[in-house]
């Protein structure tokens, strides 16, 4: 369990990192450079010793017909695309393999006895982790509320470790909000309402990122909690706060009182016009990882589904698609979000965390490119997805 621990901490170690601070030339001049860019080969030693544990203990490919096992096809196709077909095949391939790291991972993890277990400490790991980086947020947060700071789209991390957008800032503030409330409720003993302390920062950060896709996702996850919870007076007030955030920081803040502004998408149509140009001239492969950067000019695609056909085409797209909504008729099939209420322990927890994160970060996925490419949203959802999975095999729904 403690080594898949680290494997997995690997993974994340490539995060606010890349093949360009490699590329760069004080790589090998500057300490905090030379940090940074190690760190961008952090996932790819972890997919290495993945490969050579696979290898060794003859594990079987545990992803048959799975969710996430399309997720892994959607990479296998990308690789085999940013190997013959892009116009970067170096950059193309860091970032396939790099991708591939979370999967390998996941794969071991389920070739033990134990497997929901160490799901959970992954789960749990991720959590840590998005606490601590909201934390680092904070400082430049209330620093602009109190106007010593303009308000900017970026966040900077201590230490040189990188920038955040905002929408990447709300994706953080969120998900502390959702794990943090969920044991609030769920938990029985006293030490739960420690619980209360992350919320409030977390929410201050969420309404001042004015992040409209975190906003939306808000919406969405206090709507699911509602109905995975069933009507109870002790919830009437997450309607009211949740609705007062998205007022403020997405009506009031954001788009200055303008209802109009609702609908500008900051440029992103654009972008997909440009997107979609390239994709007509390899639809059915694509032309491999990254591929929106290299053919765009360092633009980011800002939908997982365009995202999904740049870099894979066609066939990595269907699968793409076939992992997130797959997942979802899988809970439908099952009543999963009817029976979590029955649910005891730290699986209710638990799933109720990764149904809520499930249900935000596909909202998400229509205006950023959650899950297309290594990034936050991919750690954040396969080992969430990979539980609900197990969960509902290892306990069978019966009507």
């Amino acid at each position: 369990m403690v080594f898949i621990n680290f494997l997995w901490l690997l993974v994340w170690g490539g995060i606010f990192s890349g093949i360009y601070n490699i590329q760069t030339s004080i790589f090998l001049t500057n300490p905090l450079a030379f940090i940074q860019g190690s760190r961008a080969l952090l996932p790819i030693l972890a997919a290495y010793i993945s490969i050579i544990w696979i290898f060794a203990s003859k594990s079987r490919f545990p992803f048959f017909k799975t969710p996430i096992g399309l997720l892994f096809y959607y990479c296998l196709t990308g690789i085999v695309t940013s190997l013959f077909l892009s116009p970067d095949t170096l950059t193309s391939v860091y970032w396939a393999s790099v991708y591939l790291s979370p999967l390998l991972v996941v794969w071991i993890a389920l070739e033990n006895t134990d497997s929901l277990s160490i799901l959970r400490r992954l789960i749990c790991t991720n959590y840590a982790l998005f606490i601590v980086v909201t934390v680092c947020l904070l400082p430049q947060a209330f620093k602009i509320v109190k106007g010593k700071l303009p308000f900017d789209q970026f966040y900077d991390l201590p230490f040189n470790f990188g920038q955040i957008r905002s929408n990447g800032v709300g994706r953080f503030a969120l998900v502390v909000i959702i794990i943090s409330f969920v044991r609030l409720i769920t938990q029985m003993k006293k030490q739960r309402f420690l619980w209360l302390i992350p919320i409030f920062p977390s929410l201050l950060l969420l309404a001042q990122a004015q992040s409209r896709t975190a906003l939306l996702g808000l919406a969405v996850s206090s709507f699911l909690y509602v109905y995975l919870k069933g009507i109870n007076w002790r919830f009437l007030f997450v309607g009211p706060i949740s609705a007062y955030v998205i007022w403020l920081s997405g009506f009031k803040w954001r788009l200055n009182g303008d209802i109009e502004k609702l609908m500008y998408l900051t440029g992103r149509e654009f972008t997909w016009q440009k997107g979609i140009e390239q994709i007509k001239h390899s639809p059915f492969l694509g032309w491999g990882f990254h591929a929106d950067r290299i053919l765009l000019q360092s633009e980011h695609m800002h939908n997982s589904y365009l995202h999904a056909m740049i870099h894979a085409g066609l066939i990595g797209t269907i699968f793409f698609i076939g992992a997130i909504f797959g997942t979802w008729l899988l809970i439908y099939r099952t009543n999963l979000l009817k029976r979590v209420r029955s649910i005891q322990g730290v699986d209710q927890t638990i799933l109720m965390d990764s149904i809520l994160i499930l249900g935000f970060l596909t909202a998400r996925s229509f205006f950023e490119s959650t899950a297309a490419f290594y990034g936050v949203d991919l750690l954040l959802l396969v080992p969430s997805m990979t539980y609900i999975y197990l969960w509902i095999q290892e306990n069978p729904y019966s009507s």
